[in-house]
């Protein structure tokens, strides 16, 4: 499988909102993501495969020295064979440029398959935010710091 990853195109928006609906459990209104791309469009990152959109990253810069990845989804035909992987990298590329010194998100507690990726990437979790997704499901957030302290 061919991959290639590039910033996001708001014309792909049909896309990224289709991939979120399959893969992920919250919804988000359309103008969220193009108020993310342009908050920081260089961290809006999608993977192709094929000409199609296999799954994409993007977050913000919270406080002076933080980054948060906001949502990160890869099509379940394209799992595992590397665009998370590759997602992730690049935007903690992304984050390091800003000087950035650490990597936060949060992640459904019963998202085992999200957790174990994180955590094979350097993520640790660092604490519980009970109920909180809309469906009162709690979360946890895990953290990587990029540059030693």
């Amino acid at each position: 499988m061919f991959v290639q990853f590039r910033l996001f195109n708001p014309s792909e928006l049909g896309a990224i909102i289709e991939i979120t609906k399959k893969n992920l459990t919250e919804r988000y209104n359309d103008f969220v993501f193009l108020d993310i791309q342009r908050s920081w469009p260089s961290a809006f990152i999608v993977g192709m495969s094929d000409h199609s959109i296999a799954g994409f990253i993007c977050g913000g810069i919270s406080g002076e020295k933080e980054a948060r990845i906001l949502m990160l989804a890869v099509d379940t035909p394209f799992r595992n064979n590397g665009i998370g992987t590759g997602l992730m990298s690049l935007f903690e590329e992304e984050a390091l440029k800003v000087k950035v010194n650490k990597v936060k998100l949060e992640v459904r507690t019963d998202n085992l398959e999200g957790i174990n990726f994180y955590k094979n990437h350097g993520y640790l979790i660092s604490s519980l935010l009970p109920s909180y997704y809309n469906d009162g499901s709690d979360a946890y957030t895990m953290e990587k710091p990029l540059i030693p302290t």
